[in-house]
C-alpha cells in the first residue's frame, strides 16, 4: 500500500473570502465559519511557508495515485485562433475528478474516517469510488436515478454502495448524516454551497502548471472551464496565480466559466451569490442552481467572464471535436462552445479549453 507524507511546510487554512486563519487539525468541510455565520458562506484555501517552491505549494509530498495526471495538451485544428485542449479524458477513471480523488482519498485514509461519500450525477463518483477501492476503503455513492445505469453498474463494481433519493437536494442531506457518522465528504454537502474540501481542490493546482511547463514558461490568454460549483476553475485558477507569486510569470489568464443557463452570469451582474438560479439542462455534469464564492472569485480576480453554453451549441461543438477524432461528453464540449461564440472577441488569442467528463461521449 502506498505512503501517505504530508507537506511540513503546509502552515493554516485561510478563508479566501475574510482572510480568517485556521488551523490545520479542523478539517474544514463547511468552509469558513465565520463567514457562514455571516451567511456569506465561502471556501478555505491551505497557506503554506517560505520559501516557496513546486513542492511545498502542494499538500503531500506522497500520496495515493493511480497514475492520474500529466495529460495532454493537443492543438486544434480550427479555423481561428490557436486553441488547445487539455484532455483529461486521459486520466484513469476518464475525468478530471482523479486529481482530486487521489487527495481526498489520501486525506481520509491518513486521517482513519471509516470511508467515502459523495453525492455525484456520475462522474466523480466513479472517480471517488475507483480510488477509494485502491486505497481499501469503503465508499458510498448518493444519487438520483437520473444517474446513467451502465456508470451505476460500474461503480457498483468497485464495491461501492449507491443510495437513491427522489432530488439533487436531498443527495445533501443524506450526505450530511454520513459525514456526521464518520465518512470523508468528497464533495459539498451544504446549501448555499462552498466548494469541495479544501486539500482536494489544492490537486487541480497541477493543470495549471502542466500548461505553463508545456507552453515553455508562457501562459495562455484564456482558460475556459465548464463550471458549476467552481473546483476545477478555482484549482487552475490557484495554480496559475502561484506561478505568477513565485515570479514565474508576468500575469495570469483570464478564467472564463461555462455554464449552461446564467447563474454566475448573473452574480457578476450584481445578484448574490447565495441565490438560487432556475434552470434546466441535459448538461449534467455542470447542471445546479447555485453558485460559490470560490467561483466568483476566480473570475473577478483573473478579469474573465461568464459564458453561457446550451445544449445545442455543446453537440454542434460536440460534432465538431468527433470529426477531429477527439469524443467528449456534452458537458466537456461546452467550452468549446463558448469558445465559438467568442471568436469576434479574441480571435487571435491562445486559448486553453480545460475538459473532462468522458465516460459517455455520444
Amino acid at each position: 500500500m502506498q505512503n501517505i507524507i504530508w507537506n511540513p511546510n503546509m502552515s493554516h487554512y485561510e478563508c479566501i473570502q475574510c482572510s480568517q486563519l485556521y488551523s490545520l487539525e479542523e478539517d474544514m468541510f463547511e468552509g469558513c465559519p465565520a463567514c457562514a455565520l455571516d451567511h456569506q458562506p465561502a471556501s478555505v484555501k491551505p497557506v503554506y511557508h517560505e520559501p516557496w517552491s513546486k513542492d511545498n505549494l502542494l499538500p503531500f509530498r506522497q500520496h495515493i495515485t493511480m497514475g492520474e495526471g500529466g495529460t495532454s495538451l493537443l492543438p486544434l485544428n480550427i479555423e481561428h485562433g490557436s486553441v488547445y485542449i487539455k484532455l483529461e479524458s486521459q486520466n484513469p477513471t476518464g475525468s478530471h475528478k482523479d486529481r482530486m480523488s487521489a487527495y481526498v482519498v489520501s486525506m481520509a485514509r491518513s486521517r482513519k474516517y471509516k470511508g467515502m461519500v459523495i453525492a455525484s450525477s456520475g462522474n466523480a463518483g466513479l472517480s471517488v469510488a475507483s480510488y477509494a477501492a485502491f486505497a481499501g476503503l469503503p465508499c458510498v455513492l448518493i444519487a438520483t436515478p437520473q444517474l446513467n445505469e451502465e456508470l451505476a453498474k460500474v461503480i457498483q463494481a468497485t464495491g461501492a454502495v449507491i443510495v437513491w433519493t427522489d432530488t439533487s437536494m436531498e443527495r445533501w442531506e443524506r450526505m450530511k448524516d454520513y459525514v456526521n457518522d464518520g465518512y470523508f465528504p468528497a464533495s459539498n454537502y451544504i446549501n448555499p454551497p462552498v466548494g469541495t474540501m479544501p486539500v482536494g481542490v489544492q490537486a487541480y493546482k497541477m493543470i495549471a502548471r502542466e500548461i505553463y511547463e508545456d507552453f515553455s514558461g508562457q501562459i495562455p490568454s484564456q482558460v475556459i472551464v465548464p463550471s458549476s460549483r467552481g473546483d476545477l476553475l478555482w484549482g487552475i485558477y490557484e495554480g496559475f496565480q502561484e506561478l505568477n507569486q513565485t515570479g514565474k510569470t508576468s500575469s495570469i489568464p483570464q478564467m472564463i466559466a461555462v455554464e449552461p443557463f446564467p447563474r454566475l452570469k448573473r452574480v457578476l451582474e450584481g445578484e448574490s451569490y447565495t441565490g438560487w438560479f432556475e434552470g434546466a439542462t441535459n448538461l449534467v455534469s455542470i447542471n445546479g442552481q447555485t453558485v460559490t464564492k470560490q467561483l466568483e472569485q476566480a473570475v473577478r480576480k483573473s478579469r474573465g467572464k461568464a459564458v453561457v453554453a446550451d445544449e445545442k451549441q455543446s453537440r454542434h461543438a460536440q460534432e465538431q471535436l468527433h470529426r477531429l477524432g477527439i469524443h467528449l461528453e456534452l458537458s466537456s464540449t461546452a467550452a468549446l462552445a463558448a469558445y465559438y461564440q467568442k471568436l469576434n472577441k479574441y480571435p487571435s488569442s491562445t486559448i486553453v479549453i480545460g475538459t473532462s467528463f468522458s465516460f459517455t461521449p455520444i
